[in-house]
């Protein structure tokens, strides 16, 4: 094992001296500290944590090993005291107490119940599911990178599209059981170890599974099954990463994997609409409907869309779209499809917009997932009602091609660091948003 240095050695024995100011001598006076998610910074900060955590719990640790790599000491302990109440946590329990030096002080802690002392990598994450209150249950921290499996490459993450599905995944609602602690993301782009330009093919399932992947029973997406793409680094299927187009922007590739997928798939393979015909975007700021408004106007529809703002309105306009309504307002003429990506506010304008032997496409219920039909308006006037998931490996490759040839550059409202990313899902949740959002790494 080797020698702890003298400022972290000070620090741990505090924990069982259970002396704040002890704990705390040794640390720089702008020192940074990250336990479970949560980030602490400066002195008084990381006393409260101190005295709450530890003190009031009565905390013991018993130094197990310790481990130095570079500037880098990682203490493995195990931690006895009082946790059963408050955090169901059964002790006694091994933690890692990763520290960093600088001048003989203290300046970063991180405490994980993994080891770090191997790699990890910083991330977007959830340990637990809220309902409620989705957004708090994101956190923005470490977490242990994991290897890589057979026929998966790793890599490097430059950028990353924010999705509605992150939200249902907060809420702990999806099509598979989660497996907490899970990293967010369902879509990005990057570099391979090699240098090579990518971004990713958000849909995976049975290797055994023929034909159209978004019929496979099996399927998933990145942060269902395996860990998302909101992190330094993700694993990925070989065969859903793909080489980035020269002269795509990194921001353009990494929203291309699920909005505009999904948009894509709408348009192209379910609306059957051709060049000059009408269409109804019902929306005109969010992911999928502005990627509706641009691929729609490039490939020569009539668009229209509705809006809740005249901000939005008018954003609509700037994207392409011939036409803006006030959501819900009556059209001036019935159109051949209808766009519907929220359920139940817009489903009743959606069915009435519509001309005999239309289309309504469906890929959402944001607003609600169950809406009233008049079956027999459906049958009489042959309207058509189709639900479109994402889109498979051949479209997200036309997409691609589609997006290049027409020089396309998706609508992205808002740009954020990783450390603010629950900045740009709350604007998601809150209806803030204009277009994509991204998170840079």
């Amino acid at each position: 094992m080797s020698t702890i240095p003298e400022p972290i050695a000070s620090s741990l024995s505090a924990i069982n001296q259970k002396s704040s100011s002890t704990f705390i001598a040794p640390f720089h006076s702008d020192a940074i500290f990250i336990d479970e998610g949560r980030t602490f910074k400066g002195l008084p900060s990381i006393k409260s944590w101190f005295e709450h955590a530890l003190v009031s719990h009565n905390a013991s640790i018993k130094i197990q090993n310790t481990t130095i790599q570079g500037d880098r000491t990682t203490v493995h302990v195990i931690m006895d005291g009082d946790f059963v109440e408050e955090y169901g946590i059964t002790e006694p329990f091994p933690l890692y107490f990763s520290f960093l030096l600088k001048d003989d002080k203290i300046y970063h802690l991180l405490i994980t119940p993994w080891n770090s002392s191997k790699p990890f990598m910083d991330a977007v994450y959830l340990d637990k599911e809220n309902e409620n209150d989705p957004i708090s249950a994101i956190k923005i921290a470490p977490r242990p990178q994991q290897e890589v499996p057979e026929g998966w490459v790793r890599v490097k993450m430059q950028a990353v599209g924010l999705n509605y599905h992150d939200i249902f995944t907060a809420r702990g609602q999806g099509m598979h059981r989660l497996t907490f602690p899970l990293i967010l993301g369902c879509e990005g782009a990057g570099i391979l170890e090699n240098g090579t330009e990518v971004l990713l093919y958000p849909c995976m399932g049975s290797p055994d599974f023929k034909g159209d992947e978004t019929l496979d029973p099996k399927r998933n997406v990145f942060s269902e099954l395996t860990n998302g793409t909101l992190a330094e680094y993700v694993n990925a299927p070989r065969r859903n990463v793909i080489i980035r187009p020269k002269g795509m922007g990194v921001e353009t590739a990494a929203v291309l994997g699920v909005a505009w997928l999904t948009a894509y798939r709408m348009l192209v393979t379910k609306s059957g609409l051709k060049a000059g015909q009408t269409m109804l975007v019902q929306g005109s700021s969010g992911g999928v409907t502005t990627a509706l408004i641009q691929l729609g106007a490039a490939a020569g529809m009539r668009v229209w869309c509705t809006g809740r703002t005249a901000a939005k309105r008018e954003l609509g306009l700037k994207l392409g779209a011939e036409r803006a309504f006030e959501a819900g307002a009556e059209l001036p003429e019935k159109v051949d499809a209808v766009f519907d990506a929220s359920g139940e506010v817009t489903w009743e304008h959606s069915m009435n917009s519509v001309k005999t032997g239309g289309t309504i496409v469906t890929c959402g219920g944001h607003s609600g997932k169950t809406v009233p039909v008049n079956i027999s308006r459906v049958f009489v006037e042959q309207i058509n009602i189709r639900g479109s998931y994402l889109g498979n490996l051949q479209e997200f490759q036309d997409l691609i091609a589609f997006v290049v040839a027409k020089s396309i550059k998706p609508h992205i409202g808002l740009v954020v660091p990783m450390e603010q990313a629950d900045v740009g899902f709350q604007k998601m949740l809150s209806g803030e948003t204009e277009g994509k959002i991204v998170v840079r790494l």
